[in-house]
């Protein structure tokens, strides 16, 4: 734990007086019982965070090592730490280790801080604020480890800050928190894993309330606003359930799943995934054509404009005032995402799950495209790789 506020504890001085160096038993730690265990800070955090997770290039989460009395880490600058964040921000746990030579010796030191948790939503910052720790010395000098409690005056000051912390929420692959780690005055870049058998699809944190008026769909917990398009009913803002990649600054997007996603989609009684035809209905009701080609014409003024009936008011990056969601659809240019890249098109680019495949077997999209000078609407397949997208949808019913 490479901190000013430990640093009394990687003098051999000092921790030959507190483990009792050079002797052939493990002393026993120290009793600190008259420390009070300092009083911070707590608040709930979102989802999303809560979970076990690890430096993506550790072997395992430490809490494992600790309970198994072994130990991992390395000399050097390379990360090794797991939290553990839960839910109310309290009882949360941070696990640190490194190593280091002291003459003869190789002296490897495993911390276990115990501590509470806030979450400021700005910076989408979380905060860990260290109660209480202990600490475990193993040493090519003997078996075993020597282990002591972590003195309340080393420990009141020590927090730990993830800035502009993201994490995914896949169900069907691993899940990773990204965050700039404050070490000191310093930000380092620092991407966390999560521990096998704590993957938790969580709570989505949308649309909890059914909306002030109008219809809507109940899907779990979660209360959707709908819309009569023509002989169609369809959900008016993108499904926004657990699992997938989300963008939590822009809610408006829902959830981006992998098109092997859609079969865990809790989809109610008398909805469905949109088929291509529906997405065919949809245009038609807007008198749009489509060509042989099963697109728009994007040059054609008229076929833009009905286009701009179906696209959300706010959102495009093309102001020629058109987009006016004069059909209550509310097409959003969310794009796509994918877990290893950052691919360019929102603002312009609207993309939309269909519940079929080509002959080919690629999943099929529906899209609208902004450019600068044409706006259209087609189907696409999307190629299956090795790195698939991430692609938004809605469900759709026949109207009552």
């Amino acid at each position: 734990m490479r901190t000013l506020l430990l640093n009394a504890f990687l003098f051999p001085c000092v921790l030959c007086a507190m483990l009792g160096c050079g002797e052939d038993e493990l002393s026993p730690a120290p009793d600190n019982s008259d420390d009070k265990e300092a009083e911070t800070p707590f608040s709930s955090i979102p989802n999303r965070f809560v979970g076990t997770w690890y430096a993506e290039d550790n072997e395992g989460p430490l809490d494992e090592n600790w309970d198994q009395g072994s130990f991992q880490g390395q000399q050097g600058f390379k990360d090794f730490r797991t939290f553990i964040f839960t839910q109310d921000g309290k009882d949360a746990i941070e696990y640190t280790s490194e190593v280091v030579n002291v003459v003869d010796e190789i002296k490897m030191y495993m911390y276990r801080l115990t501590g509470t948790l806030t979450y400021d939503a700005g910076s989408s910052t979380l905060k860990f604020h260290a109660q209480a720790g202990k600490m475990r010395v193993f040493s090519n000098k003997y078996d075993g480890y020597k282990e002591v409690a972590i003195a309340q005056k080393d420990i009141q000051a020590y927090t730990t800050a993830l800035i502009g912390a993201e994490a995914t929420e896949y169900n069907s692959s691993a899940n990773y928190l990204t965050a700039k780690r404050l070490d000191g005055a310093m930000e380092l870049s620092a991407k966390y894993k999560k521990a096998d058998g704590n993957i938790s699809p969580g709570q989505p944190d949308d649309y909890r309330e059914p909306p002030a008026s109008g219809s809507y769909v109940q899907i779990g917990s979660q209360y959707y606003p709908t819309v009569a398009v023509g002989d169609l009913e369809w959900m008016s803002v993108n499904y926004a359930g657990a699992g997938g990649i989300k963008d939590y600054a822009k809610p408006q997007f829902g959830t981006f799943y992998k098109f092997i996603d859609l079969a865990g989609i809790p989809v109610p009684d008398g909805w469905r995934i949109p088929t291509k035809q529906d997405f065919k209905d949809l245009l038609a009701s807007q008198e749009i054509e489509l060509n042989d080609w099963e697109s728009t014409d994007g040059s054609h003024l008229e076929s833009k404009k009905r286009l701009g009936y179906l696209m959300s008011s706010t959102g495009w990056l093309k102001e020629d005032g058109f987009a006016n969601n004069k059909s209550g659809f509310n097409a959003v240019p969310a794009n796509l995402r994918v877990t290893n890249g950052n691919p360019h098109g929102e603002g312009s680019n609207c993309l939309l799950w269909t519940s079929e495949t080509d002959d080919e077997g690629n999943p099929v999209v529906f899209k609208i495209i902004q450019l600068p000078s044409d706006t259209y609407a087609a189907f696409s397949p999307q190629v299956l790789g090795y790195n698939p997208a991430h692609i938004p949808l809605r469900l759709v019913k026949e109207k009552d």
